[in-house]
């Protein structure tokens, strides 16, 4: 009991209860991680700046934060299926735009671009682990392609699975990879790879377990996935909750201990786990993992 008062007195959410006057400990929700306590730490009745408007009305959401393993939940009643993202992208994407965004995210020096240092970090972790083995990549939920394209740069066979019709055309025009359209947990003969990546995927489903197992059909023999998620511990205890690591369409914001739970609890070996703070000012939680 002890520990816990001293982590509720020392964090942001805790003064945030004792101003909105009410008495938390009424209502008991457990974290899907841990399964301790987790305790609000802000209702939402509009969107936050910056967040994406989906159209959503009325607009109710909540966050709660585990006082144990410190991951967040977002609480909400919102369709964000992959049907919801992909008729919705569709209807408000502009090929133009997405291909000008591309060549602007393309152009950037790798000290301002978040796609470059992940791809150094991956590449820096293959030459010196695996080395000898071919650089095979199925990056799923590939956005505009700018992952991909930088990976291959660097002589990495990439394939790019990404719901959106728009910007697996841009892929196809812009990149020249090989790239599918279907939902990741209806694949099938699509091949296995060395690296399977979820780069900013797993906050966006509300089974990321399911997803994980998924990719132990795709993987070759020593194998291994690489893993990207808001940090959502780091950013609230340095911002507090309004930024994007906690938009409506993350169902999750990680801590580090949290992202260790889900890897081992789908029978995966943490090989790496590093908290960082990209050039785009996101806290990001990154890991690469292979099944044991």
């Amino acid at each position: 009991m002890e520990e816990r008062k001293e982590f509720l007195e020392n964090t942001w959410f805790h003064n945030q209860r004792l101003a909105m006057g009410t008495n938390m400990s009424s209502i008991r929700k457990l974290c899907p991680f841990c399964m301790t306590e987790q305790v609000l730490i802000k209702q939402f009745t509009k969107s936050p700046k910056g967040e994406t408007n989906f159209g959503f009305k009325p607009y109710s959401r909540s966050l709660w934060q585990c006082i144990g393993c410190h991951h967040i939940t977002n609480k909400h009643h919102f369709d964000l299926s992959a049907s919801f993202y992909k008729n919705h992208y569709q209807k408000s994407t502009c090929p133009e735009k997405l291909r000008s965004r591309f060549l602007e995210l393309m152009s950037l020096p790798e000290g301002q671009s978040d796609n470059r240092q992940r791809v150094k970090f991956i590449n820096d972790f293959w030459n010196s682990n695996h080395a000898d083995k071919k650089r095979s990549c199925l990056d799923i939920g590939s956005g505009l392609g700018v992952f991909p394209a930088i990976l291959k740069e660097s002589n990495w066979d990439c394939v790019a699975l990404e719901p959106n019709l728009e910007a697996c055309q841009l892929i196809q025009e812009m990149i020249g990879i090989k790239v599918l359209s279907e939902s990741f947990m209806e694949c099938d003969k699509i091949g296995d790879f060395n690296l399977i990546s979820f780069n900013k995927v797993l906050e966006h489903t509300r089974n990321p377990k399911a997803m994980l197992l998924q990719s132990k059909l795709h993987l070759k023999s020593e194998g291994v996935v690489y893993i990207e998620l808001p940090d959502g511990e780091t950013a609230l205890l340095k911002s507090g909750p309004d930024r994007e690591e906690f938009f409506v369409e993350h169902f999750d914001a990680y801590s580090r201990k949290s992202l260790e739970l889900l890897i081992q609890s789908v029978k995966f070996e943490v090989l790496t786990l590093d908290q960082i703070h990209e050039p785009s000012g996101k806290f990001t939680l990154r890991a690469l993992a292979k099944p044991q």
